[in-house]
């Protein structure tokens, strides 16, 4: 060996050695993998994923559609709603794959479930224009439920479309609360305070997204994570906003629905979030995106 390769050599060990421990640090202090998750028995996102492909029509139009579109969707979809809401009654879980071409196929059940829940939208819309209030709000708190059971042990991909769905149901909500009857109300706090327990966290959601990759595509997965740390850490904080966003306007429709039922029942506003709690909330609601308790809206 020359003077000139040895050098050559010496120089190329340097340069590589501090990536070589860098890796190598990182995969020794990186957490033992934990068993798969264990999916519920039954499983309702099997039937999820089967009303969502049986959804048909322009279910995407229900801004536009008509009292007679909506009847058609409706009842064309009827089957495919019964199924789904059957599903809503037991737990979900993701049944993940870890292959690489799992993301490709997954896809298309991301897109009937976003059907599923325009689907759900049309059947409440349908009962706003023939003034069921009240079964409307039951139909959009239902897509909210859709929501978080699809995203129920998923990926950040699940995570993200269940938030979508979540928001879908919540607007729709949102502009129907001042049309409900105290009943309802009450009615409708109640499952969204619980399905406020069942969310996934967003650690949880990371856990799951970085279980998923280290079993998927290994050693590559981690190298790959370093070298797109930069990307990552921008895309996971835009979720984490999404999150917290969708998170702070269910709070604020909560503590809006308590406050009707409050009046409606008591014959005058409450005060202040105080007069709501523990009548009308289990607890005042927490803004996310500061940790503090929420406020009436005004």
């Amino acid at each position: 060996m020359t003077k000139k390769t040895r050098n050559w050599l010496i120089a190329l060990c340097i340069l590589v050695f501090p990536f070589v421990l860098f890796f190598g640090f990182m995969i020794f202090m990186e957490e033992p993998l934990p068993p798969p998750a264990s999916l519920p028995n039954p499983n309702g996102y099997d039937d999820l994923v089967k009303a969502g492909k049986m959804v048909k029509g322009d279910y995407w139009d229900y801004d536009k559609a008509s009292l007679e579109k909506l009847h058609g969707i409706v009842l064309t979809n009827a089957e495919a709603l019964a199924l789904a809401r059957n599903a809503l009654s037991n737990q979900c879980g993701v049944p993940l794959q870890f292959t690489k071409a799992y993301l490709t196929n997954h896809i298309q059940d991301l897109i009937a479930f976003r059907g599923l829940a325009q689907a759900l939208v049309c059947e409440g819309r349908l009962a706003e224009k023939e003034n069921r209030f009240n079964e409307a709000a039951k139909t959009y708190a239902d897509a909210i439920h859709l929501g978080n059971e699809v995203a129920q042990g998923g990926l950040l991909v699940d995570a993200m479309l269940g938030i979508a769905i979540q928001s879908l149901g919540l607007a729709q909500l949102q502009t129907l609360a001042t049309n409900l009857d105290a009943h309802s109300c009450r009615e409708t706090i109640a499952t969204l305070e619980t399905l406020t327990t069942q969310r996934q966290s967003w650690a949880e959601i990371v856990r799951q997204e970085n279980a998923w990759s280290r079993r998927t595509f290994g050693l590559r997965g981690q190298i790959m994570k370093v070298l797109y740390y930069s990307r990552r850490e921008k895309n996971s904080q835009r979720a984490i906003d999404t999150i917290k966003s969708t998170e702070k306007k269910q709070g604020q429709l909560v503590i809006d629905l308590a406050a009707r039922a409050c009046e409606l029942e008591m014959g005058k506003p409450p005060v202040g979030i105080s007069d709501l709690v523990p009548e009308y909330l289990k607890a005042v609601p927490q803004d996310p995106t500061t940790g503090t308790n929420m406020v009436l809206s005004r």
